[in-house]
């Protein structure tokens, strides 16, 4: 399994889309996490499709900052856990059936709130 994990600096910039879609050929990723994506999710649905990933589960940006994305190809069962602002836990199932926790954070700009 490959996993591919990336500050894009916002996703809405179709200079960006096409970079990742060059990522994601150079590398061919099971799943990509992206922070910092900029933009708010039900905006966001066009680029897993664009990308060649059927699942997404993205958070919201708060204003012109944040927001996380995870896609995943459809092979891969995955089991979102629990998310906030900072952060999605999920659960992968491989095709051997043993599953992968995974978690990924983005910490607060400012240190006394990591």
């Amino acid at each position: 399994m490959k996993i591919l994990c990336w500050n894009c600096r916002g996703i809405g910039n179709p200079a960006i889309v096409h970079e990742l879609k060059q990522l994601l050929v150079a590398n061919d990723p099971d799943v990509i996490f992206l922070c910092e994506s900029k933009i708010n999710a039900n905006k966001f649905f066009s680029v897993p499709s664009k990308c060649k990933m059927e699942g997404c589960w993205a958070v919201n940006a708060n204003g012109k900052s944040g927001g996380l994305v995870m896609m995943w190809k459809e092979s891969n069962k995955v089991e979102v856990q629990t998310y906030s602002s900072n952060h999605i836990d999920s659960i992968i199932h491989l095709e051997n059936d043993n599953p992968i926790r995974f978690t990924r954070f983005y910490g607060n700009a400012k240190p006394n709130k990591r």
